[in-house]
């Protein structure tokens, strides 16, 4: 799923509007600007306020993605607040549960208050982290990742 959002080849709203006439391209989260992946991943109220949460847990201080390749090299940079596996693992999470809440709004009419979100989030970490706790690289991410809760 990342990988297609980073290919940007996600069914976004905007991206459906180039293929069929009269489509509606509006934001089905916030229903005021264009679906586009920036948008619904990063720039989206819902997940401005979910990013804010995570980056807390992970020991940032709040910073705001405005572009996809800015978000990308975030994931990649190397430093002393949180290693790059559990960036990752945390931004996979999140892609996933912000597209997963985006298409339970669109054909379900039905929204999960943040809250809910941000919880679903931290078990599919917490999961991942725990299915692989015996491998080097997820031996002490549970502590980090709970560090800051």
């Amino acid at each position: 799923m990342m990988w297609l959002a980073h290919l940007d080849r996600l069914p976004t709203r905007a991206r459906i509007a180039i293929w069929a006439v009269n489509t509606i391209d509006t934001c089905c989260v916030c229903n005021v600007y264009r679906e586009t992946r920036d948008h619904l991943f990063l720039r989206c109220e819902l997940s401005e306020q979910i990013w804010l949460l995570i980056l807390k847990r992970l020991g940032y201080n709040p910073v705001r993605f405005h572009t996809w390749t800015a978000f990308f090299e975030w994931l990649g940079l190397r430093d002393n607040v949180c290693p790059t596996t559990l960036k990752r693992l945390a931004a996979q999470a999140t892609v996933y549960s912000l597209w997963w809440e985006r298409n339970n709004r669109l054909h379900n009419s039905i929204s999960t208050p943040l809250y809910v979100t941000f919880k679903k989030i931290d078990r599919l970490v917490r999961n991942s982290i725990t299915a692989r706790r015996d491998r080097k690289k997820f031996r002490n991410l549970m502590s980090l990742w709970l560090k800051h809760e």
